[in-house]
């Protein structure tokens, strides 16, 4: 019973919270910072657009992983006290409705779906999907990856929607929470079991998370199917962009490393 009325609870919180930040995004949108607009040599602006994603990308992935630690700590290590303790019994819910877990008790499930998104693989799409940063999606909506609604309260009507089509480009009242979406659908959402699937069994092999890799996964993303597989390719290979793969893992070893010595001299 416990457990019915903190799931009843959490959807109508969640449903409330779309309302309200959909009520926001209309009138906040504005896209990237105006000095990226004016920047005239090509190489310059994509730096910028790179390096200014980034840093998003980063922060949600340490979000990521900060409720991956405490689903992994809760059902190894404090299972009996889910029985008792309200507060963290509400939390594992709210998690679970998030990353569209099954089975709330199933913690491979959740080490499948809660993890990092490659940066490479994220600025590829963003750049592809936002013909990097200089669509009209991005400045009037905060849009870098294409998302659709088929609310118009949250979205603006695309210029070329087929007829008889309902679709609206989704507005966000960020590029931070565009990003964060971009983040979640690739997380939770079914179509890209694939992507989920090869992450985790590269991490269970003791592998690096490859952007480039696991681009070749995203064949539900685009309607051009194969094709937006090799020109992710050609983006991730042509600008560089494992290099910020190989930043933000770096970063993330000297972290763990840090709070593993730290944790030995407790």
């Amino acid at each position: 019973m416990q457990f019915l009325t903190i799931l009843l609870k959490n959807s109508k919180k969640l449903l409330l919270s779309l309302f309200i930040s959909g009520a926001v995004q209309i009138a906040s949108a504005k896209g990237l910072p105006q000095e990226f607009y004016n920047i005239k040599d090509k190489e310059l602006a994509k730096a910028y657009f790179l390096e200014h994603l980034y840093e998003f990308i980063e922060q949600e992935n340490i979000a990521i992983l900060k409720e991956r630690e405490f689903v992994i700590d809760v059902l190894n290590n404090k299972f009996l006290e889910l029985q008792k303790d309200a507060e963290l019994l509400a939390k594992l819910v709210e998690i679970k409705q998030k990353y569209n877990i099954q089975n709330i008790y199933s913690l491979e499930e959740y080490l499948k779906k809660i993890d990092v998104i490659p940066p490479s693989l994220a600025l590829a799409q963003a750049a592809v999907e936002s013909a990097w940063g200089k669509s009209r999606f991005v400045k009037e909506a905060n849009n870098i990856f294409g998302h659709w609604t088929y609310d118009k309260e949250f979205g603006i009507i695309p210029k070329r929607r087929d007829q008889g089509a309902s679709h609206f480009i989704r507005v966000f009242e960020s590029l931070e929470a565009s990003i964060k979406a971009y983040m979640l659908n690739l997380n939770r959402n079914e179509a890209y079991k694939s992507f989920q699937e090869q992450r985790y069994n590269n991490k269970e092999k003791n592998q690096q998370i490859s952007g480039l890799l696991l681009s070749r996964t995203m064949l539900n993303y685009s309607g051009i199917a194969n094709k937006y597989l090799d020109i992710l390719s050609k983006v991730i290979l042509g600008n560089n962009l494992e290099e910020f793969d190989f930043r933000y893992f770096g970063k993330t070893e000297e972290l763990n490393k840090s709070n593993l010595i730290l944790t030995a001299g407790l």
